[in-house]
Parts: C-alpha cells; structure tokens; sequence
C-alpha cells in the first residue's frame, strides 16, 4: 500500500511542480507591472451567439489598488479605484455609485493588474498551449461566487495583450489591449474623483 501511494505521489509530481511554475511565472510578470495604460475593444458574446456587444476606451492602472477605467464607445462611462473605493460615473444619467474596493473589484481584469496578491490565493493557475508568440495562462477562481468560471490572459514577450472572461452566465468577454505603455508615471488626478455638481451619488456595500 505505501508503495503504491509513492507511485502515485511520484506521478503527479510533475504536475504539481509544472503548476507551481505556471503561477510563479505569471506571478512575476504581472508584478513587474507598476503601471498600465492601453486603449482597448471590448467585446461580449452572448451564450445564444448573436452578435457581441462591443464597447472601447482607455485603460490605467497602478498598483496597489488604484486604477482608471474610461469608456468612449458606444456610450459614456467612468470608473476610478482610488485605492479606497471604486467611483463609476454615468454622465448620461447624472449619477455615480460609490462602491466598497474589494466589493467591486471581485476576482475581475482591473483586480488581477492592481492587487499584490499572490495568484494562488485566489486562482488555480494553468499554462496553455503557446499560440504563435502569444504566451496564454488560464486562472479559475478558488472562490465559488466568484462572478466567472475562468480567465485567460494573453501575452507576447513582456507585453500584455488581453483578457478572455467566461462568466457564470454562458457570456464569453474579450477584451483586448492595443498602444500598450507599460511603467509609465502617471499623474496622481488619474487615480481621483470628484463628483461633478448636482450629480446623484449611490453608494453601495
């Protein structure tokens, strides 16, 4: 019996050992990225096909905890984490809900490139299949209320190039980065917000 515990231990070893190289890998990318600014496109499947749903605008962020999250298309939209709470502004409505940090940000894109957490407290961590020189690594969250089942993030070389989101609903979101700028300095007003005069402002748990 212990024998044949010790094959199966030593069988899975390299598994375990190729795991732990997956999320350390990753892990130092991600944390070699202080800052980020992209623009990107934005595109959500819907489980019955169909066409997506398309949106774009820019993107930045920096570490810990603080980024800024401007759509241009098809509509208006603003959402800036401070490093504190999450802001999100609908000009269109007049309105902007405050939101506890941790709360909004959930297991999301914005989350993973801001937070100095450990990937493996919060994801199990799979290196895919290179695909041409893009390097891809699959994250499914520990958590099971998390809002998806699996992410994929994409790489070429030390340039981050995306997202791929399949959430709990069937909905698949692609959301890719274009005029990457990685450890720029950015000035400290990206990262604020100051509701505009007369707007509602909601705030949330």
């Amino acid at each position: 019996m212990k024998l044949h515990w010790l094959l199966f231990l030593l069988a899975c070893l390299p598994n375990w050992l190729y795991a732990a190289q997956s999320h350390e890998e990753l892990n130092q990318f991600l944390q070699s990225l202080q800052t980020v600014y992209a623009q990107f496109n934005q595109k959500i499947y819907p489980e019955s096909g169909g066409l997506p749903e398309e949106s774009s605008g820019n993107m930045y962020v920096q570490r810990p905890n603080q980024f800024r999250w401007e759509y241009k298309k098809p509509y208006n939209q603003l959402i800036v984490a401070d490093g504190k709470q999450v802001w999100i502004y609908e000009s269109d409505l007049e309105q902007v809900t405050v939101k506890a940090l941790d709360a909004a940000l959930g297991k999301t894109p914005a989350f993973l490139l801001s937070r100095n957490r450990k990937l493996e407290e919060d994801f199990f961590v799979n290196k895919l299949p290179t695909e041409g020189q893009v390097t891809r690594f699959e994250l499914i969250p520990k958590d099971a209320e998390a809002p998806f089942d699996s992410m994929r993030i994409n790489l070429r070389g030390d340039t981050i190039l995306g997202f791929e989101l399949l959430d709990n609903l069937g909905q698949t979101t692609h959301i890719n980065f274009s005029q990457v700028r990685q450890n720029l300095q950015f000035r400290k007003i990206l990262f604020q917000f100051d509701p505009p005069a007369g707007v509602d402002i909601l705030k949330e748990n």
